[in-house]
């Protein structure tokens, strides 16, 4: 018996620690992210690809309730879970939005920042939706994109541009956005204990890109 308690008792240890480490770890990137897009109380920012809403809630919370935060997805039951988990929080300075492949969704100019997490290299047609981010976004708006390297032993994307593995190279994702109407200002390599991880943080340019056929790094699809 004494050791059966020992046991639970070191796994929940163990579990307890394992939750605070990545209560820290996630408090932590959320500093980040938000002084990387400049983040104060009232501005409006929007979290493109959120997910089930974790970064939406603790982008919204940093803006308070002057400020707006707008969540994006595609999937509607994420959609759904994104508005229950805000709502649960007691928030109510957020707007969820349905997008598609190749728009966000997002009022134009409705955004001093957006951030993107792990989502861009999953884009099946890049080049609209960086147009329609610089759209989305006021004049000299923040734009961070947190990113991996492409991994090789990760799942296949099928439809997306084939960029050698599961995700994108960092020298490929400035070279996209640089065509499409923003500058990088800022480059963090050191993002995370996964040494992969990035985030690159770009600004909306004054002039509208012209539209443009993909770049050559995008040419190749997966069917």
């Amino acid at each position: 018996m004494t050791g059966s308690i020992s046991r639970n008792a070191c796994h929940a240890l163990l579990a307890l620690a394992l939750f605070v480490s990545c209560t820290w770890a996630r408090a932590a990137e959320v500093d980040r992210i938000a002084e990387a897009l400049e983040l104060r109380p009232g501005a409006v920012v929007a979290d493109v690809g959120a997910g089930d809403g974790e970064w939406s809630e603790a982008l919204a919370e940093r803006i308070g309730a002057s400020g707006h935060l707008f969540a994006t997805e595609v999937d509607s039951d994420l959609m759904d879970r994104i508005h229950t988990r805000l709502e649960a929080a007691g928030l109510i300075n957020f707007t969820v939005v349905e997008g598609d492949q190749e728009r966000t969704g997002l009022p134009e100019g409705c955004c001093d920042a957006a951030l993107l997490r792990m989502v861009y290299h999953h884009f099946e047609r890049p080049a609209p939706m960086r147009a329609d981010l610089w759209r989305a976004l006021k004049p000299d708006g923040l734009l961070a994109i947190v990113d991996i390297v492409p991994q090789k032993g990760w799942r296949e994307l099928d439809k997306v541009p084939d960029r050698g593995g599961h995700g994108i190279p960092i020298d490929a994702l400035v070279l996209e956005m640089g065509g499409s109407g923003f500058e990088l200002v800022a480059r963090h390599t050191d993002w995370s204990a996964d040494e992969d991880r990035y985030c690159l943080v770009f600004r909306k340019v004054p002039d509208p890109p012209a539209p443009e056929p993909e770049p050559s790094l995008e040419a190749g699809e997966k069917g």
